[in-house]
């Protein structure tokens, strides 16, 4: 087997798996914005949140 056989094979390999992370991140962003309206109308969740981030909101 040549060298590029070789390569041609361990791309198609490693492809599925690059498409399925790329698929979790998509959907994790996706709930994020999808919940971000709710959780901005109670203050206090703001407040946990920036604290989760390292901010303090008085």
């Amino acid at each position: 087997m040549t060298q590029i056989d070789q390569q041609n094979n361990d791309q198609k390999l490693v492809r599925p798996a690059d498409r399925s992370v790329w698929l979790i991140w998509l959907g994790m962003v996706l709930l994020a914005v999808a919940i971000l309206p709710f959780a901005v109308r109670n203050s206090e969740t703001v407040r946990q949140i920036a604290a989760m981030c390292g901010f303090t909101l008085n």
